[in-house]
């Protein structure tokens, strides 16, 4: 293990899975939530978002796709997220000591002291324990830095749920996949200014000279 090694355990689409956690016949059926005023759209599932329907966007202008496609709805109930949260930061928090709770929906696990041999099999381990004991679906991205943590958990969801950055093939391979406005900190003001100058993807980012860093 290196160094530094932290963990990034992102829960996918959380809103949703909340509310799926007490209907279980809604699970790979679409299901959306509302702002406390019902007026625009805040979570989607994986089958909301194929039908295109963007974060953010006021109910009345999706109205007609959600009827269509017999979209679940629900008013959001941040009290019960909180506790769903609180009760997937104590089971990891008995998995790691060193824990930063990000988000209501993310949490980096700093795993650099724990006796593990492969990361891959840990992961695998805690995002079961997670699934079964909480009914929550997780991703968990492994690497030697918060940032790559991030970028990790991202490709985990479409690696089943596990993606882990440490030797030098998977960490290029993982990053020139990476879109650069996606990475954490850059967003979709400066990640155009970016890929003006021909960077757009996150290894070009990393590989570019700190000078010119600077100065962009």
């Amino acid at each position: 293990m290196s160094k530094h090694c932290y963990a990034l355990i992102d829960c996918n689409n959380f809103f949703v899975s909340c509310e799926r956690v007490f209907r279980p016949d809604l699970w790979q059926k679409p299901v959306a939530v509302l702002s406390n005023n019902d007026g625009c759209i805040v979570a989607r599932s994986n089958e909301v978002k194929e039908l295109g329907v963007k974060m953010g966007v006021p109910l009345f202008q999706v109205q007609q796709v959600m009827r269509g496609n017999k979209v679940t709805l629900f008013s959001a109930n941040f009290e019960l997220y909180g506790d769903i949260s609180q009760r997937i930061v104590t089971i990891l928090r008995e998995e790691v000591p060193l824990i930063e709770v990000y988000s209501i929906d993310e949490c980096f696990l700093d795993i650099s002291e724990l006796p593990v041999d492969d990361l891959w099999q840990w992961a695998t381990r805690v995002r079961a324990r997670v699934l079964q004991e909480v009914g929550v679906p997780v991703s968990i991205g492994v690497a030697p830095t918060k940032t790559r943590a991030k970028v990790a958990s991202s490709h985990a969801k479409l690696r089943g749920g596990v993606a882990v950055i440490v030797d030098d093939v998977e960490r290029r391979a993982i990053l020139a996949a990476h879109p650069v406005q996606d990475i954490w900190g850059i967003g979709w003001r400066t990640g155009p200014r970016l890929q003006d100058k021909g960077v757009s993807n996150a290894l070009q980012l990393a590989e570019s000279p700190d000078a010119w860093l600077e100065q962009q």
